[in-house]
């Protein structure tokens, strides 16, 4: 009998127990209710500010406690309570001044999405030029010892292509995975007499012809597929946020003269910026090989890349007839790779410049 009473004075408070809401202050965007029973639907949970029943986000619960998002912040001396089915409503509860905030309390609870300008699928091509501190055009260059025997700088026109696509994640999403693809079609200057053939589309012809022709006296060809990881965003709310990334690309290299393409390969990390003026600008820095040095071909070469792309002032743009017949915004992009043996064998070195034009204008229309 008196173990009965006894139980029954224990069980007594706690089924007294009733909700509470914990500390609300000025700018809060969440209501917490406390002490919430396990038997409470928390979906029929409602929140009054002033009197005023509000929509809310949906409840989320952790044990006795229980959360719910605001559309927008609270503000000092309103009066909020909750009620609770079926335990009824909670005391009702001030929102308390803040006595420092250096900041003002946010319009809005939504929380801001990380800006993206790109699209599921990218795609445009370039063209523009390229200069080699050690041109690997022909097939002798690529034999040990014989690397430093043309020393110089080589250049180059060249044309290519290049597509990703986001395979997991959504706009502004901290984590994306795209795959992405990379073609480089080069024609060595030495290869190009404008002397003798002043008809040919790479001297002084029209921007179309000279990406045509690119293609069509190409002398070397490089070509990759990218997998990349976005993981984290620096800098999400400036005007230039950037995706950090996790990379790893294969791909080969082919010369004029060679007897075959030679893999080209990496993995490594870097940095993009998503959005603004300066979209798909990029710098990337990793570990691979270079078959086409046959000094110490394996996976023992830094690769370090960085590329600047910015639009075009519109004075230049307009001279550019092929591009804007394509309804395009053509891109200035300056680039620069570096590609060496930390302890010995021939380096590289390439710089590049040129246009880019969206090819998804051409048969899309601009793509959001």
């Amino acid at each position: 009998m008196v173990i009965c009473m006894a139980a029954v004075c224990i069980a007594r408070p706690a089924a007294a127990q009733t909700p509470r809401l914990g500390d609300v202050r000025d700018g809060d965007c969440l209501v917490t209710v406390l002490d919430v029973p396990a038997a409470s639907d928390i979906h029929g949970i409602g929140v009054f500010v002033d009197g005023a029943l509000l929509t809310v986000r949906p409840a989320v619960r952790h044990g006795a406690r229980v959360e719910l998002k605001l559309l927008s912040p609270l503000h000092e001396n309103s009066t909020v309570a909750a009620d609770v089915p079926p335990a009824g409503m909670t005391a009702p509860a001030r929102v308390s001044q803040a006595r420092q905030q250096s900041d003002p309390p946010p319009a809005t609870c939504t929380e801001p999405t990380p800006p993206d300008d790109r699209s599921v699928f990218e795609a445009s091509a370039y063209l523009g030029q390229s200069f080699d501190n050690f041109a690997p055009f022909e097939k002798d260059q690529y034999i040990p010892g014989k690397e430093q025997q043309q020393p110089g700088v080589y250049g180059r026109w060249l044309a290519g292509v290049e597509a990703q696509y986001r395979l997991i994640g959504d706009r502004g999403d901290d984590f994306q995975i795209w795959l992405g693809t990379h073609t480089l079609h080069g024609v060595r200057t030495a290869d190009v007499n404008c002397t003798s053939t002043p008809s040919s589309g790479l001297c002084g012809g029209t921007t179309q012809q000279r990406f045509l022709a690119t293609l069509e006296h190409q002398s070397s060809l490089e070509a990759h597929v990218d997998a990349r990881v976005e993981f984290l965003t620096l800098q999400r709310t400036s005007d230039v946020p950037i995706k950090v990334f996790a990379l790893a690309r294969f791909g080969f290299v082919d010369v004029s003269g060679a007897p075959k393409v030679f893999n080209s390969d990496q993995l490594g990390a870097g940095v993009l910026t998503p959005v603004g003026v300066f979209r798909g600008s990029n710098a990337s820095v990793g570990w691979g090989r270079s078959q086409q040095f046959q000094s110490n071909p394996g996976w023992n070469r830094l690769k370090i890349s960085g590329t600047l792309l910015f639009d075009l002032m519109p004075g230049f743009r307009d001279q550019l007839e092929f591009w804007k017949r394509l309804a395009g915004s053509p891109r200035v992009f300056v680039s620069i790779t570096v590609d060496r043996n930390p302890e010995h064998g021939p380096d590289s070195v390439t710089s590049y410049v040129g246009v880019d034009v969206d090819l998804r204008r051409m048969f899309f229309g601009y793509g959001g």
